[in-house]
């Protein structure tokens, strides 16, 4: 006979049809790839780096421009997108209901609070469909907020008239400013409730923080970049942070200052260079103009995105100057091998930390795999967060688990995984066939009234602990505790073709451990313990049983209450008051079971609330029997 699974085979849960996966160690892969990694990219912008040492002249100077034009750009939209973020935010409020654009207060209020998040906006506006603005701005650090009537304003009717037809946010021409005395460059979001006109919303982002930007950026480097809203016209330049226009009164034109008013003389000659090849991409132009005895090389890129032509994002730059690039470039080098060095070494340290804890968690959920909750090391703490975290979750998880495990039947649980449960997702209710056994202390409550709750708690645990011992160790599985009952099976979740004879040797093994307590008890001058034992061998209902938030593996049916009654019916036998432990069985057990020595007829009785007779059995409470019954390997 073989033994019951207790341990689930983890190879059986995989899925037929899946080809077995490499798995690789976990110490391995972060060293290696830590490693790799780091040493691949330092490596490969160091050698990136020398490579460019040898370079000309004009190829050294064409990546640096090329760096300095992508942060050029980058300043660009970090100046200019925030307002694509405050105008489809304020939208939204505005389409969810949860702005009211009919609620002034409620308006500017919003309207302050979105200006004062985004420093690089200069104001925000909502113009109603009546010409009402109002407006959040700021002006030197200090927010304020107005509200005007603009319907006698030619410019803005025309702008309300122009957002009313379309769809989604637009950014307009340069626009001047009188209450900043600057110009401006504005985003505006036409405003619907449903499909009715509610407004229009304009963010306003002035272009002297870009100026002043473009002042400080390559001080030291020896470049001046400057952004063209087109071919005659600056938006942003280093030159502007100093010279004051007024350009309110720069009638049918653009109010930006043009190119030969931003006082250098170099960008005036822009357009008169001579176009360079091979240029650094596809989006960019090289021009190469000299300059009394100086040569200046200018990069060209095309900005989209706000408006409906492209912007010129520029850099220009003296050749001579190239000859200190050589040797910042030969200092970077050396700085970057020892940059390399430290972080190929700060890697592998790293990723050896890191398998070491990860290592940890893996072995302590192995022993979580098996159910062995008490034998689950406690993790330590982690300076990796999320490490920490994990190994925090895992000592709750465990401490739940062991207070989890003295609810439920580890063997039990390790069966049905053994069996697939897991992979079923639910356990399907089907009928089987069991034996069921019941116990119960007779005398209980007598005994029960010379103990205190304490005593009579530790008496019910010890006798417990000892029936279910015995019980397991068979094979049976122990359904609940009842008071000071207990009820178990056979035959379910595993079939067992020798459940009766498993249950009776149960049954032999209880018998013997209680006459060994008894003798214990009788040398302490205690009372004894005396157990009725039921046995009945037929169909029930087996599988999780009970509702959504509570379930148990259990049996239900007819075969659970004959067992029942059977063991009640031992109490009133003529002659067992002074035996130990009782044991009755139906006929249906002794014969599923088999001859078993010490089996004998008692007769046919009537069992209590049932119509008819049921054919009994006694086991023998005597040494022979008990001693030398053929058990079953459990």
């Amino acid at each position: 006979m073989s033994a019951p699974p207790l341990q689930a085979d983890v190879s059986e849960t995989r899925p037929s049809g899946r080809a077995r996966r490499l798995r690789l160690p976990l110490a391995a892969v972060l060293v290696t790839g830590f490693g790799a990694l780091t040493t691949l990219a330092v490596a490969t912008v160091l050698a990136l780096g020398l490579v460019s040492a040898g370079r000309n002249t004009f190829a050294l100077l064409s990546d640096k421009a090329d760096l300095a034009l992508r942060g050029v750009v980058v300043r660009v939209r970090h100046q200019l997108d925030p307002a694509n973020a405050q105008v489809a935010y304020l939208n939204g409020l505005v389409e969810s209901a949860v702005l009211d654009t009919g609620d002034r207060a409620q308006m500017i209020t919003v309207l302050t609070g979105a200006l004062a998040a985004t420093p690089q906006v200069t104001s925000i506006s909502f113009i109603g469909p009546d010409y009402r603005t109002l407006r959040a701005g700021r002006t030197e650090g200090v927010l304020w907020t107005e509200e005007v009537d603009q319907s006698a304003d030619q410019q803005v009717i025309q702008g309300v008239q122009e957002a009313r037809d379309r769809r989604g946010p637009y950014w307009a021409p340069p626009t001047w400013s009188t209450d900043l005395k600057t110009t401006v460059l504005t985003l505006r979001h036409p405003v619907r409730k449903g499909e009715r006109f509610a407004g229009v919303l304009v963010v306003a982002v002035s272009l002297g923080d870009l100026s002043r930007f473009l002042s400080e950026l390559f001080v030291d480097e020896n470049l001046s970049a400057f952004v063209l809203f087109d071919r005659e016209h600056v938006l942003a330049h280093q030159n502007l942070r100093y010279l004051e226009l007024d350009l309110s009164r720069r009638q049918g034109g653009i109010p930006l200052p043009l190119v030969a008013e931003v006082e250098d003389p170099i960008l005036s000659r822009l357009w008169e260079g001579q176009v360079q090849s091979p240029p650094l991409g596809p989006q960019t132009e090289a021009r190469l103009v000299d300059v009394g005895a100086e040569s200046y090389l200018f990069l060209l890129r095309p900005l989209e995105g706000y408006g409906p032509q492209p912007w010129t994002v520029g850099i220009s730059v003296r050749l001579d100057d190239v000859g200190a690039e050589i040797e910042r470039l030969q200092t970077a080098a050396l700085v970057g091998i020892a940059i390399l060095l430290a972080s190929v070494a700060v890697a592998l340290l790293a990723g050896l930390a890191i398998s070491r804890q990860v290592a940890r968690i893996a072995a302590a959920a192995a022993s979580v795999a098996t159910l062995d909750f008490r034998g689950a090391p406690r993790l330590p703490d982690s300076r990796f967060r999320e490490i920490s975290d994990a190994a925090q979750a895992f000592n709750t998880m465990v401490a739940g688990l062991r207070w989890f495990e003295t609810y439920v039947p580890k063997k039990l649980v390790l069966r049905l995984i053994g069996q697939r449960a897991a992979q079923m997702g639910e356990l399907v209710s089907e009928e089987r066939q069991v034996t069921v056994m019941f116990t119960d202390i007779r005398g209980f409550s007598r005994l029960a009234e010379d103990l205190g709750p304490t005593e009579t708690a530790a008496l019910l645990n010890q006798h417990f602990g000892r029936l279910a011992a015995c019980i397991e160790a068979e094979g049976g599985t122990v359904d609940k505790f009842i008071g000071d009952a207990v009820m178990a099976f056979w035959g379910a979740p595993e079939v067992q073709d020798d459940q009766a004879a498993r249950a009776l040797a149960a049954a032999r093994q209880i018998a013997l451990a209680v006459a060994e307590d008894n003798q214990a008890r009788a040398a302490r001058g205690e009372a004894p313990v005396g157990v009725r034992i039921g046995l009945h061998t037929g169909p029930v209902i087996v599988g999780n049983i009970g509702s959504a938030s509570r379930l148990n593996y259990t049996i239900v049916g007819d075969t659970v209450n004959i067992a029942q009654r059977i063991e009640e019916l031992a109490g009133s036998l003529a002659g067992t008051a002074a035996e130990d432990v009782l044991v009755l069985c139906s006929g249906v057990t002794a014969a599923a079971a088999g001859p078993q020595p010490g089996l004998e007829p008692v007769g046919t009785h009537r069992l209590r609330g049932r119509s008819g007779h049921v054919e009994l059995y006694r086991l023998r409470n005597d040494g022979a029997a008990l001693g030398s019954g053929d058990r079953p390997a459990a």
